[in-house]
């Protein structure tokens, strides 16, 4: 009898024991490990540099004096090769669904992007162009869990002016530099559409770096030139510019 009940408490204890491990085990289990995402969703702020190329083409559409009335022609006066260097900053917004990123972007720029060539053979044609704006939509996808290959398409505004000069000294308007006198020059700023693309890597939670070419068709716009003071001459011009861009920079993400 007495084995009998020593084998019952046995039984009785090693089953409780057993109980009472088994209430402990899920309130000191593990806390299941954080899993590090990185995301491309929020708003960033940046700045950006690179270099700028392309070309002006112009075109004389007419010409005007008192007392004579306008004359309407078309005559090709030049095609003008310009590069030179921009910097600026930009902003933007990013969404992020899986792999897959939508955004919005402002850029602003200033910039010397330049170029003198020669027009109706003893004049000289040139075009500078100082700042730059645009503003695009990009979509991408991310690879390898921080690179984001993106395209983006947008709109641009570009300023630019536009002088012709002579050589010589002293013959109509200001100085023109490199032994030239400037007879006329045009301010004008051109709206244009943008295509574009790039690569971004995020290197920390909140920084990114990125490498970018955008290509950006400006429309014609018609400008009159002065000759003389007061004016008592104009001529009238179709101008179309085109430009390229490369720019690198970095962006800080809220």
């Amino acid at each position: 009898m007495r084995s009998i009940l020593s084998a019952a408490a046995a039984i009785l204890i090693a089953t409780t024991a057993a109980g009472s491990a088994a209430d402990l085990g899920p309130r000191y289990a593990k806390a299941p490990p954080i899993i590090d995402t990185w995301s491309w969703t929020g708003f960033y702020v940046g700045a950006h540099v690179g270099g700028g190329w392309g070309t002006t083409e112009s075109t004389l559409t007419g010409a005007a004096a008192p007392g004579l009335g306008a004359v309407a022609f078309t005559f090709p006066f030049s095609q003008n090769t310009r590069s030179g260097f921009l910097g600026g900053g930009q902003v933007g917004y990013n969404w992020q669904n899986g792999w897959v990123v939508f955004g919005v972007q402002g850029d602003i720029a200033g910039m010397n992007v330049n170029g003198t060539t020669p027009c109706v053979v003893v004049l000289s044609c040139t075009t500078e162009s100082d700042w730059l704006a645009t503003v695009s939509g990009r979509i991408g996808g991310v690879v390898a869990d921080r690179t984001l290959l993106y395209v983006k398409g947008g709109g641009a505004w570009m300023n630019s002016t536009h002088s012709v000069s002579a050589p010589g000294g002293g013959i109509i308007g200001g100085p023109g530099g490199a032994g030239l006198t400037q007879l006329t020059s045009a301010d004008s700023t051109s709206w244009g559409w943008l295509l574009g693309m790039g690569v971004e890597y995020m290197f920390a939670k909140n920084w990114t770096g990125f490498l970018e070419y955008n290509y950006i068709d400006f429309d014609t716009k018609n400008e009159a030139f002065a000759l003389g003071a007061p004016a008592a001459f104009t001529i009238n011009a179709d101008l179309k510019n085109k430009l390229s861009i490369a720019k690198v920079g970095v962006n800080y993400k809220f």
